[in-house]
């Protein structure tokens, strides 16, 4: 496991570069979630969280940032700082990045299981 710790972490957050994939990452899982099956369990409320990300994904990544940093797929990743780069960067590719927003779409759709 990434020695990742809240300092990493929150650095990784406010990195602009870190949220321009997590904004890309939420919009294509958005768009999917809005092409599912209607009778996928919850669609409704699902399609209705896609569309709010869909009409600001910089606004949404930026306020999901904080606390999606410490999800799974980030927190056992290795984020450090590449001097060659001038940024935090993480070793969480965009596949681990898009599943964990898969994995955790329902709840922030605000379904209670």
């Amino acid at each position: 496991m990434a020695a990742n710790n809240a300092f990493t972490q929150q650095a990784l957050a406010a990195d602009p570069r870190f949220r321009l994939r997590l904004q890309n990452a939420l919009a294509n899982v958005a768009w999917q979630v809005l092409e599912e099956d209607p009778a996928t369990p919850h669609h409704v409320e699902r399609a209705t969280y896609a569309r709010t990300v869909n009409q600001n994904p910089p606004g949404m990544a930026q306020q999901l940032a904080p606390s999606f940093v410490n999800r799974p797929n980030v927190m056992n990743f290795e984020t450090s700082y590449s001097f060659d780069v001038g940024a935090v960067v993480t070793a969480s590719g965009d596949a681990d990045i898009q599943s964990q927003l898969m994995t955790d779409w329902n709840n922030m759709a605000g379904i209670v299981a």
